[in-house]
């Protein structure tokens, strides 16, 4: 019943405030349906069988096409992270033409060009700083329903869980890569919420989400998290813009983290852990080292076949590539378990490179975002473009070990980049410009 609430609750209501209210709960609407996925769970059968995702889509187009004139200035073309998308999503439609599996291949375009498209129709809809929150909230709340679903089913494959994945995420590394930069924006307005309410709010979300991650027992999940977190306290610690108590804010969250991990980490995960010390690759059976020979063969590929060869090419040439006694698992065609040697060998060296200027744009943007918050003392605005770059950073590092190149959440995170360059940058340069030339002041410039 509370899962059937939280569905229609989330679907109808979401669908109405975004007709009415704002229409940046149609985005949010669409996080939802992403994360609660409907058609796989195990309370599929007691709602309508269709397609909520599409209709979503279609509720974003519908309130876009409302709301037009006054979206018509959020202009795509002026962020250079769509510029380089756009690229990218090329550099994929071009490897139609030598794929080694077209059919497969093309069903995979197929769906990188709705992403992109939904992506698009989304940075028109998100054009101010509430309007950001609202997707923000939305990915906090998917996440913690996804961490609800896996405290709810526990560990059902030995010391994992396993079944709680959504579309384009079914496996459990997958999903907790998905989740893991939820923690940045738990931590972030924990910090600035100045109710209790809020604050309490962002506390059980963030436990939940934490929770899922150590059940769900991915060592590049953790490590993700570990990078980011530590990214995003270093600079509200060290940084000379500060709110008031944000030093001693950061230390009792560090603690208070401390004190959580030590409740909900168990055995189990530890023992996991610990795996990751082991660097050696053993060839006469399968560890985490073994990505290693993979990433080695992925290059190997990548001078054969440059331009990239489509869709899971890594997967169909493993077998000629990987040496023959490095034992890979029982069978030969292999993922290569890292996003960057996905793109090299699906994609080729110019569409390995587009991605990488894509991320450079995000780093760009961000950092030209923060100038112009810090020259208007903004410091929240200033520390959530931390906390979105922060979330960025741990989902890269986490898909440094999965296939991840045409990912949703990748990709809702460079579109929170654009959003925050364009509201905080584009939107506000032309008026700092002048009152800068009015005061007669330097601009100050940031040394992070």
């Amino acid at each position: 019943m509370i899962t059937l609430l939280i569905f229609w609750g989330s679907y109808i209501g979401g669908s109405i405030m975004a007709l009415f209210r704002n229409p940046a709960y149609a985005f949010a609407v669409y996080q939802a349906i992403y994360f609660l996925y409907p058609q796989q769970r195990w309370w599929r059968h007691m709602v309508p069988n269709f397609s909520y995702s599409f209709t979503t889509v279609v509720l974003m187009a519908v309130v876009l096409l409302v709301y037009f004139k006054r979206h018509n200035k959020n202009k795509l073309l002026a962020s250079p992270h769509f510029r380089w998308m756009y690229f990218v999503g090329a550099a994929y439609f071009a490897a139609t033409f030598w794929a080694f599996v077209p059919h497969l291949h093309n069903i995979a375009l197929t769906y990188f060009i709705k992403l992109i498209i939904i992506m698009s129709i989304a940075y028109k809809l998100i054009d101010s700083h509430e309007r950001l929150k609202i997707a923000l909230y939305g990915y906090i709340f998917g996440s913690w329903y996804i961490s609800y679903l896996t405290f709810q089913v526990g560990r059902n494959a030995g010391d994992r869980v396993q079944g709680i994945g959504t579309v384009d995420s079914p496996e459990s590394n997958g999903i907790a890569a998905a989740i893991a930069p939820a923690l940045m924006f738990c931590l972030y307005y924990f910090w600035t919420s100045e109710k209790l309410v809020k604050k309490g709010i962002f506390v059980l979300a963030g436990a939940f989400i934490a929770n899922g991650l150590v059940l769900i027992n991915s060592r590049g999940a953790f490590l993700a998290v570990v990078v980011g977190a530590a990214y995003f306290m270093f600079h509200m610690f060290f940084s000379s813009f500060q709110r008031k108590f944000q030093k001693a804010t950061v230390i009792a969250i560090c603690l208070g983290g401390l004190a959580g991990a030590a409740v909900i980490v168990d055995a189990s995960f530890i023992e996991r852990i610990k795996t990751m010390q082991n660097t050696e690759v053993d060839k006469s059976k399968e560890t985490g080292a073994t990505r290693i020979e993979f990433w080695k063969a992925a290059f190997q590929m990548s001078l054969d076949h440059p331009a990239g060869a489509g869709y899971r090419t890594f997967n169909i040439l493993a077998d000629f590539y990987i040496p023959h006694d490095i034992n890979t698992g029982g069978h030969r065609a292999r993922a290569v378990h890292s996003t960057w040697f996905e793109v090299l060998t699906e994609m080729g060296y110019h569409g390995l490179l587009f991605f990488i200027l894509m991320l450079w744009a995000c780093y760009k943007g961000n950092k030209k975002a923060r100038a112009v918050l810090r020259r208007q003392n903004k410091v929240d605005a200033y520390f959530l473009v931390f906390a979105i770059e922060a979330s960025l950073i741990t989902y890269l590092v986490a898909v440094t070990f999965l296939n991840r190149s045409r990912a949703e959440i990748l990709y809702w995170l460079v579109l929170f980049c654009a959003v925050a360059y364009n509201i905080y940058y584009l939107k506000n340069k032309d008026a700092d410009n002048v009152s800068n030339r009015t005061s007669g002041n330097r601009a100050i410039t940031h040394p992070t």
